[in-house]
């Protein structure tokens, strides 16, 4: 039998309803959890990361340890989680970049994110939004535009990695404007963002969480949101239909997720506990604060929610051309 094309393994994975595990969940957790970061730390995920374990331990009185595995787009933490043992005591902050938008970019993973990564819940989404350096010489939008009409393909944009949301909106931009960048990848946002403020790259693709403390210093600014309307968080900031080039539109998700194995009670237990968290007032109003939305819901909703990004992303991922040299 041949196998199923990419997206259409996530479509069948969607429809997949994991069997009774025999293990049961009474008990657990019983010793501490470490969630794994694909990233290095003081990215988006660690701003949705740091008050779920914190959480988790007031729930449960076991402690979560945030754990940073940046690399190749989020590919080797995520691949860490996916070979770890299934017991419920390693999991995954997963995000799109190495879920499902990785197998649509890289020729090879280390792991199958549809067969090997178990779905646990959504915690939240959160829009896209193009920052400038303010060394650089791009104040508004219009500069970007001007810039590529004078020969785009030395514009520069540096993204958190190959296959990232970041890179994405880029190509997608890139797509809508009939232009070409020089993409700069790196090994997450926070790297990124660093060298954004310091000048090293002009434009960056990220989410005002991560850009948050460097927005209030005067270090970054927004140009333009990638999304259908206006963010509460940057009233003043247009979108970029408003800006003449509709349907440049990108947003991340994250979730919890746990190797393939992990008994199918612990998963629901695991997904009751951090779902009760996620409707608490203060982390709905933190998440708020950094431009997040809540999302929560069952695991087969997660399931569906990823087979549909999958989709999504597929047609650009060719059109593009972004498979991985």
């Amino acid at each position: 039998m041949k196998p199923l094309p990419r997206v259409r393994r996530w479509i069948a994975a969607a429809a997949i309803v994991a069997l009774p595990a025999a293990a049961s969940a009474a008990g657990y957790p019983d010793r501490p959890i470490t969630m794994v970061v694909p990233y290095p730390a003081g990215g988006s995920l660690d701003t949705v990361g740091r008050p779920i374990a914190q959480a988790f331990e007031k729930a449960t009185g076991q402690p979560m340890i945030l754990e940073n595995a940046g690399g190749a787009g989020g590919l080797i933490g995520a691949g860490k989680v996916a070979k770890s043992h299934p017991d419920g005591n390693t999991l995954l902050l997963a995000s799109n970049g190495q879920v499902t938008i990785a197998p649509l970019v890289y020729k090879e993973i280390p792991y199958d994110p549809a067969a090997d990564l178990v779905p646990i819940v959504h915690l939240v989404d959160q829009t896209a939004v193009l920052y400038a350096g303010a060394k650089s010489p791009y104040q508004t939008f219009a500069d970007v535009v001007a810039a590529v009409k004078a020969g785009g393909d030395s514009v520069q944009f540096a993204s958190s990695g190959t296959g990232s949301i970041s890179h994405l909106a880029l190509e997608l931009l890139a797509q809508k404007m009939g232009a070409r960048f020089n993409h700069i990848p790196y090994r997450g946002a926070a790297p990124a963002l660093q060298d954004l403020a310091g000048g090293q790259v002009p434009l960056l693709f990220t989410f005002v969480g991560s850009a948050k403390p460097l927005t209030a210093s005067g270090m970054v600014r927004p140009l333009a949101v990638a999304a259908p309307r206006r963010l509460a968080a940057l009233p003043d900031v247009p979108t970029f239909a408003e800006l003449g080039y509709p349907g440049v539109e990108a947003s991340v998700w994250i979730g919890l997720m746990a190797p393939k194995g992990t008994p199918q009670d612990r998963v629901e237990r695991l997904s009751d506990i951090v779902g009760g968290m996620l409707r608490q007032p203060a982390f709905q109003k933190l998440m708020a604060d950094n431009n997040m939305e809540v999302k929560g819901g069952s695991v087969p909703d997660f399931r569906k929610m990823m087979a549909e990004d999958a989709a999504r992303w597929a047609g650009l991922a060719k059109t593009a051309n972004l498979a991985a040299k």
